[in-house]
Parts: structure tokens; C-alpha cells; sequence
């Protein structure tokens, strides 16, 4: 059976590819076998055959006295016993909550509750052959206190797990499920009580390359509202040290109509946060459990503000002794201000302010010649 087209492919279509038809050759709450007929941006026309999937979840269970609820479970698509974390399909819960899928799949799997119960992020499980997506969760203060309510075609073990041995059996291999892996170490800085303190790092080459990404990803949001797209801010300075958070900012046509897209952004991960104390602004993060990924500065095209931040750039850029003397001064400041973010701030703003003097300068004589 062959399906109208619609447009969940907005990025594909923006690059180049051209569906042209599709059709489901299997369908079920659980997943659907889907191909498209697809003409490559070269003019090849393909088949391209993916499982089409609701999505589901994967708990992190951790106990109070610092152990991982672990399932040794056997799965007859690998024939294989399986270290793996409890987890569960949305699909056959299309009304319930993810959080709640979680709490159940908690229970049901493990016999366990919990005190509290947070998101941490998601994950795509199988990206060139699924659209699945995995949603993390950690189970805080868990503990057993009842039976596990299996269905006919699982059979597991529960087992209780130090977390540092847990950590260890993700790394080398142990646990053998993908999703449950990546779950665990996605949760490592809250299980292992890392600190959060400030950090500034040495120039990283792939910071480009994680701006061009979601550069992407932002550009199907703002659609015919996007003006331009910059990466601004010290990751966007070759060599530079700088705390590794990307930073980008969006020029639109109106501002006010960004506040419409914040249910847009909130399904891509970010959390819209308004005009965060700068008129005429609208910001967005983005984070991975508790570290930052991605601040979205977003400003209507006539706001100096734009600027104010690619003359900064452009001129440490163009002066790499500035760049890195500017870097000198942030690894100075995390040194005497590690958990004090607002005197870290504080303590950039005059290097700022005189570099974007002279940069203005600098700009206004050239225009001038």
C-alpha cells in the first residue's frame, strides 16, 4: 500500500533528497517495516527500507547504598545471555508518559521503586536502519520490594551491582547491550558524584564540526524565519581555550515570532529560557544530563547585539596573540572562581568590553579607506 507524503523529512528534503513515494510493508504498535522510494541529490533513485519505531525507554536504577539493578536476561534474537538494564517499548502506551513507561518497565522488570525519577537525555539506538529513539532515565534511592511481573518471552535474573563495577562492565564490554551501556556511562558524572565546577579546556578541532550539526537541525526549526545562523563565542576562535559549550546564534526576521517555535526547541532537547536578561533577546540550552552542550542566542536582524559578538570573534581570530592571552585569562579565572560562575563572568567583562572597542575600530577604519 502506498502512502500520501508528507513532510517528517525536512532536513533530508533541504539537502537534497527527494521522497517520492512510500509504503509500509509490515505495520504493528511495536514497529513498522517502512520503504521510500528516494531520488538522491545526484539524480540516483534508491530504495531505502527502515523499521519505523515509537521509541522507548532505559532506567537507571541506583540504590541508595551506590549499586545498579542489573538484569542477566536471555534473548532469543542473539541467542545470547545479556548484562542489561531495564528498559521498555512506548509503543503499545501511547497515552502514558514516558516517565511513567519508565516507572512501570522499573517495576515490572525488576520488582523495584524509587525515590525519584529524572530524564537525563536520549539517543538514537540504530540510526541507519531505525528511527528509534532511547530516553534515559535515572532511578534514584530504587529499591526491590516486590516480584517482577515478566512476560511470556522474557527471561531474566535481577542482580545487584556496585556502581563502579557497573561502570566498568559498560567500558569493557560486559554489558552487551548497546542502549544499556551508553545509558549507564550517560549517567556516569550523577552515579560516580563527579563535581560540576567550571571548566576550560584546550581548543577542540571538532567544535566546528558539532556547530555545523546543529546549525542544521536549528535551520529546519526557524524555517523562512532564519536570516543567518553564526557560531559565535570562544569555541568558534581556532585555538583558544574555552569552556566547551557551543555557542550560536540565530539572526531572524522577528524576534517575537521565535516565541512560537519554543515547543519546536523543547522537542530538539532545549529549554527555552525567554529573553534571560537581555532585551530583545530569546536563549536556549541544550544539555546532556548535567552538562551543558549548546547555548542559542537568538537575535531579530537590526540588534546591535549581532555585532557586538561577530566583532569579537572575528578580531581574536584575526589576532591570535589577543586569543590567547583571552584564553590565559579564563584558565586563570576557573582557577580562582572553579564554582563561582558569576565572578568567572565578572571577571571577563573587561577584556571584553576593550576588545570590542578596538575591534569597532579597527572595522570603522577599514570602511573608511
Amino acid at each position: 500500500m502506498t502512502y500520501p507524503l508528507n513532510d517528517d523529512k525536512p532536513l533530508g528534503e533541504s539537502l537534497g533528497w527527494q521522497r517520492i513515494a512510500t509504503s509500509r510493508l509490515y505495520q504493528s504498535h511495536w514497529h513498522n517495516l517502512r520503504q521510500d522510494q528516494v531520488v538522491l541529490p545526484a539524480g540516483q533513485e534508491i530504495t531505502f527500507t527502515y523499521q519505523e519505531h515509537p521509541g522507548f525507554v532505559t532506567v537507571v536504577p541506583v540504590t541508595d547504598d551506590g549499586q545498579i539493578i542489573l538484569l542477566r536476561s536471555y534473548r532469543y534474537a542473539v541467542d545470547d545471555w545479556c548484562w542489561e538494564l531495564p528498559a521498555g517499548g512506548l509503543g503499545d502506551k501511547p497515552d502514558v508518559s514516558t516517565e511513567e513507561v519508565a516507572r512501570q518497565e522499573l517495576a515490572e522488570e525488576t520488582g523495584a521503586v524509587c525515590r525519584s525519577l529524572n530524564m537525563i537525555g536520549w539517543f538514537y539506538a540504530m540510526n541507519g536502519t531505525s528511527d528509534a529513539r532511547c530516553t534515559v532515565f535515572i532511578a534514584q534511592g530504587a529499591h526491590i520490594n516486590g516480584a517482577t511481573d515478566l512476560e511470556a518471552t522474557e527471561l531474566s535474573e535481577v542482580h545487584l551491582v556496585p556502581v563502579a563495577q557497573a561502570m566498568q562492565m559498560a567500558r569493557d564490554g560486559r554489558i552487551s547491550d548497546g542502549d544499556s551501556a551508553l545509558a549507564l556511562l550517560r549517567c556516569e558524572p550523577m552515579l560516580l558524584g563527579k563535581q560540576h565546577n567550571l571548566e576550560v579546556v584546550a581548543y577542540d578541532p571538532t567544535w566546528p564540526l558539532l556547530f555545523e550539526a546543529e546549525a542544521a537541525r536549528l535551520a529546519v526549526i526557524f524555517g523562512e524565519q532564519l536570516a543567518a545562523i553564526h557560531h559565535m563565542g570562544s569555541t568558534s576562535v581556532p585555538g583558544i581555550w574555552a569552556k566547551p559549550v557551543i555557542d550560536i546564534m540565530p539572526v531572524v526576521y522577528d524576534i517575537e515570532a521565535v516565541d512560537n517555535l519554543n515547543d519546536l526547541m523543547s522537542a530538539l532537547g532545549y529549554i527555552p529560557k525567554g529573553e534571560y536578561g537581555i532585551a530583545g533577546r530569546r536563549f536556549f540550552n541544550l544539555c546532556d544530563g548535567e552538562r551543558r552542550m549548546f547555548n542559542v542566542h537568538v537575535y531579530q536582524v537590526d540588534n546591535p547585539e549581532i555585532a557586538n559578538h561577530l566583532d569579537f570573534v572575528e578580531y581574536l581570530r584575526a589576532h591570535p596573540d589577543e586569543a590567547a592571552a583571552y584564553g590565559a585569562l579564563k584558565r586563570d579565572l576557573v582557577l580562582r572562581y572553579a564554582d563561582k560562575i558569576d565572578s568567572y563572568t565578572d571577571g571577563k567583562t573587561d577584556f571584553i568590553v576593550a576588545t570590542r572597542d578596538i575591534a569597532q575600530q579597527e572595522k570603522e577604519a577599514r570602511l573608511n579607506v
